[in-house]
């Protein structure tokens, strides 16, 4: 009863000042945001290169939810049409006929490409994790004392990244969190968001993160701790080929430290275990890396990190999973 006056009171304050409705925090017992809250003791790794990614499924897995097979990609042919030369003008008997040169019948002049059209395979649920009004999920400040990274804009930045290649090359894509600014971990509503999207493909879940190692609030990590890692649920099948996948792209397009894939039967990732479909969460350097946290700030590695994920989903969209 008093958490019900409590809220009441909070709701009727927000309405008289005229602010917005913000989506709290909601950090939830026994279950896990990302990799940097799991106990390393109950963590599972698996390295990539032992997922087989083509073998047969022993199991339905998640994905059943979302009722519907794969829509197979599009064949591609190259457009173009060839041209017919006029038949020579005959030349009277008593004129030396000219010396023509003449193109062989079997030649046929250069055919004109035509860009291919993407058929989308899948609907991406492109989920850049925490928001802004999430406590923690900071760096220690920089030596210049005035600078911080804030994970929640590294995440929002580099979905947008993916966002934009994935709408030039056709992929369908739905952005979960675009009010990113107005939130704290919001993982519940991330999650009712992708369950509830109506679409006629099969749904993909990734969650893009930076990654924390554990030592307390604002003090830098051992530099040893570094790297990229990506997390699946584990008993999903799917999500574990999908996760090789990506994680494969990640350390080919940046060349850091591989810390392969990872999974947990106990403190369960949120967004990976209530989601109905397959199900990945990226893990992208460590932001309390002193060294490694410089170079996450860089646009170029930024791109790098967005290209991987973007070199991932096209290569599950032309084989899928």
């Amino acid at each position: 009863m008093l958490m019900k006056i409590v809220k009441l009171f909070s709701a009727l304050f927000a309405s008289l000042f005229g602010k917005k409705k913000r989506l709290a925090y909601d950090k939830l017992p026994g279950l896990a945001e990302d990799g940097s809250d799991v106990p390393d003791g109950i963590i599972v790794t698996v390295k990539e290169n032992e997922v087989d990614i083509k073998g047969p499924f022993a199991d339905e897995d998640k994905d059943t939810a979302t009722g519907g097979g794969q829509t197979p990609v599009a064949e591609h042919t190259t457009g173009g049409s060839g041209t017919t030369e006029p038949p020579a003008t005959a030349t009277p008997a008593t004129t030396k006929p000219p010396v023509t040169t003449t193109t062989p019948a079997t030649t046929k002049p250069e055919a004109v490409e035509s860009k291919p059209v993407h058929k989308a395979r899948y609907l991406w649920c492109l989920d850049n994790g925490h928001g802004k009004l999430q406590p923690g999920k900071r760096s220690p400040v920089f030596d210049n004392g005035n600078t911080q990274f804030f994970e929640y804009e590294f995440n929002r930045d580099v979905v947008e990244r993916i966002i934009k290649a994935l709408k030039n090359k056709g992929v369908k894509y739905y952005d979960v969190v675009p009010d990113y600014l107005e939130v704290g971990s919001f993982l519940s509503e991330r999650v009712k968001r992708a369950n509830d999207k109506i679409s006629d493909l099969p749904k993909m879940y990734v969650s893009v993160h930076s990654n924390a190692g554990p030592v307390p609030e604002g003090t830098w990590a051992n530099d040893s701790i570094s790297g990229i890692e990506t997390w699946f649920a584990q008993g999903s099948k799917k999500g574990e080929k999908m996760a090789a996948i990506f994680q494969r792209h990640l350390i080919a397009g940046t060349g850091w430290k591989n810390r392969n894939l990872k999974s947990t039967a106990i403190t369960k990732l949120y967004v990976l275990v209530k989601t109905s479909m397959p199900a990945i969460l990226t893990e992208n350097g460590f932001y309390n890396n002193k060294k490694e946290v410089k170079e996450l700030v860089k646009d170029e590695v930024r791109q790098k990190i967005a290209d991987a994920h973007v070199a991932a989903i096209m290569e599950i969209e032309k084989n899928g999973v």
